[in-house]
């Protein structure tokens, strides 16, 4: 599964930074990021990016997103292949 392997590739610093950015993005603390929320968190932190490409962004991430925000990273990174 995909998400293993990133999550066996990054840092702890890097997993922390990126449930920080999630934060940021969820202005109205749903623990979910809109469409809106996404595109407006992507323009703050300086990305030009097209609606199109945003809607695919969020289809490619929102499984990753679960998975971070689950605590399941822990498990997989601590378990033993």
């Amino acid at each position: 599964m995909w998400v293993q392997v990133i999550a066996e590739n990054l840092s702890e610093e890097e997993i922390a930074g990126l449930k920080e950015m999630f934060k940021m993005m969820d202005t109205d603390n749903s623990g979910q990021i809109n469409f809106e929320e996404l595109k407006a968190g992507l323009e703050r932190v300086g990305a030009n990016m097209k609606e199109s490409e945003i809607y695919q962004l969020m289809q490619a991430v929102s499984l990753f997103c679960f998975f971070l925000l689950s605590g399941m990273h822990a498990y997989v990174t601590s378990t033993k292949f």
